[in-house]
């Protein structure tokens, strides 16, 4: 009896498969009104948010959840990477989780800053990039056990010819017993 459920359990198992899916969640621009402006918490500015650190602030969970891409809606078309706006210089496209933060977390300092690409970078602040395009998608990376159809039906089966053993021997016992 305890065979014929262990069987049909393993059956089960094995006929189930753990499928990964990367579905597009969303899309933001790096201008963005909803996030706070480059200067609004001087000397050090607002936080800084790499593209998927951006992704799980604006859609839930964590960063490592997400794929970013600077291309496109489309699965097929993502080169984990994100637009981020580099302060004093504008927008650049860096790796999905390129980090260059001031004191390890600031989009600053608001002042003194220099010219050229080596500022701190936000994925996610009000400044230089108004209407400049700059979109990046996410893609939510999600891995679950998912039944085939198949396998219900075989743990149905499975059940139903264990419940079936369990009541013959239930019914051979009663025999015996009178």
């Amino acid at each position: 009896m305890k065979k014929a459920l262990f069987a049909t359990v393993a059956a089960f198992a094995l006929a189930t498969s753990a499928q990964a899916a990367t579905i597009f969640v969303g899309s933001w621009d790096v201008y963005n009104d909803a996030a706070e402006s480059w200067d609004s918490v001087p000397p050090n500015g607002p936080l800084a948010y790499t593209g998927q650190e951006a992704a799980a602030l604006l859609f839930g969970g964590i960063a490592s959840d997400y794929t970013i891409s600077t291309i496109s809606d489309q699965v097929s078309a993502i080169n984990n990477s994100a637009w981020y706006d580099v302060i004093g210089f504008g927008g650049e496209i860096f790796a999905q989780d390129y980090s260059n933060k001031y004191l390890g977390q600031f989009y600053g300092p608001t002042s003194g800053f220099g010219s050229d690409n080596t500022g701190a970078a936000s994925a996610f602040i009000r400044d230089n990039l108004e209407g400049a395009g700059a979109i990046n998608f996410a893609f939510r990376n999600s891995t679950g056990t998912v039944p085939e159809p198949a396998s219900w039906a075989l743990l149905i089966i499975g059940f139903g010819l264990t419940g079936a053993a369990m009541r013959r021997r239930n019914s051979a016992a009663r025999v015996t017993f009178s």
